[in-house]
This record gives structure tokens, C-alpha cells and sequence, in this order.
């Protein structure tokens, strides 16, 4: 398994391919870069390869590019969302996506998950999280034989973590979740914005517990 990261320009959030078995995407920014998104993407994996794409939240920042990503691989990726977004994402409402000059797609999720779940990803097997707080739909995705953490708006590196004010948000359900989090075995953490985090990703998601402790 390799992972690889094109990291957010702009808005966007960070997007990482994983190649391996099940050549897959988390995440996909805006789409005001899907040009050069998807070039890049092709210099990883072969684009109708992809297998499935997994949305770590709702919002436009890690959505926008869907569309674009679909018809790219052919229709043929599978995307995951947390059941309680389905119908939002089917809506294809976004203040924020309008407040940017963008506009969000009517994403039909094809495999709805509430947490605890395995899939592949790559080659590993990953545990899915529900991790709200953020928003309402947060996932993260934990492989533990390598001891990565796909960790969305929920923690970002250095004591980082998602702001809790947007609709869907909330500072206690923020920090359950970051608890939640803490319990795991992390070295290696690819957060939604920011800089990645190898060999101490741990250090990290303990850094961010206490800084959201701090506000309570």
C-alpha cells in the first residue's frame, strides 16, 4: 500500500490516493482544481483503476470534485458517506460552496456506513470511525496493522482540530470523538488540511485532545 498526497490547494482540502488491491480516494477537494487534481492522481493510478472514494465529512471543501472524479474513472468508483449525510449530499446544498462562486453536486452515496465497519483500502484493512463534531457526517478511517489514521476535519496535526461552529457542529461531540481517537495506536496521520504527520502521529492526537480539553 502507498499513499499519496495532494495537498489542498486553496479551499480544497487535502486529497490522498491510495493505490494497492483497491486503488482508492479520500476525499477530493472543491473541484476548482479537477484538472490539475486528476492529472496528478494519473501519475499515481491508472484513473478508471479507482475503486472507491471515501468522503471523510459533508462538506464542499472535500466534496466539490466528485462529479469530475466519477466520470474520470468511468462511473465505475464507489462512494462512502456517513448515513446521516446521505440525503444532504443527494440535496446538493452548500452556503459555503455559493459564498465561494462554486456549486455543490447531487452526490448519490452508493454504501452508507455509521462506524464500525471494515473495508480494504489499498491492500490493508481499515476500520471506519464515526467522528461527528465537526459536522455531523465525520469519518475517520484507521488501518491497524500500519497504524494509519485518515483523520478528516476531526484532528489535524500539531494539536489541531475541526472548528465546531458550522452547522452540524459541537464542542462536546467534537471532543468524544478526539477521546475516541486518542485510545488508538497512531503513527501515522493524514489529517483533512495541513501537514501530514509520520512516525509520531500519536503525539499528535494527544496534543489536540488536550487542546480541545482546554475550552470545556
Amino acid at each position: 500500500m502507498h499513499i499519496y498526497v495532494i495537498t489542498g490547494m486553496d479551499y480544497d482540502s487535502n486529497i490522498y490516493v491510495v493505490t494497492g488491491k483497491v486503488p482508492t480516494i479520500i476525499d477530493i477537494g472543491t473541484g476548482f482544481h479537477s484538472n490539475t487534481v486528476l492529472r496528478t492522481i494519473q501519475t499515481y493510478t491508472k484513473l478508471p483503476a479507482i475503486r472507491q472514494i471515501l468522503l471523510t465529512h459533508e462538506h464542499f471543501d472535500h466534496v466539490g470534485g466528485v462529479h469530475d472524479l466519477m466520470k474520470a474513472t468511468q462511473d465505475t468508483a464507489k462512494i462512502y458517506a456517513h448515513v446521516d449525510v446521505v440525503q444532504k449530499l443527494k440535496e446538493g446544498k452548500s452556503t459555503f460552496a455559493e459564498m465561494l462562486g462554486g456549486t455543490m453536486p447531487k452526490i448519490m452515496v452508493d454504501t452508507p456506513v455509521s462506524g464500525g465497519e471494515h473495508l480494504t483500502v489499498g491492500d490493508e484493512s481499515f476500520e471506519i470511525l464515526a467522528t461527528p463534531g465537526h459536522s455531523i457526517g465525520g469519518l475517520c478511517f484507521y488501518a491497524e496493522k500500519s497504524k494509519v489514521l485518515f483523520s478528516g476535519d476531526t484532528i489535524f496535526a500539531h494539536g489541531g482540530f475541526g472548528r465546531y461552529d458550522f452547522p452540524g457542529g459541537n464542542l462536546q461531540t467534537l471532543l468524544h470523538s478526539i477521546e475516541r481517537v486518542a485510545d488508538l495506536d497512531v503513527t501515522h496521520l493524514y489529517p483533512g488540511h495541513g501537514p501530514t504527520v509520520e512516525h509520531q502521529g500519536k503525539e499528535h492526537v494527544l496534543k489536540a485532545l488536550q487542546s480541545i480539553r482546554t475550552l470545556m
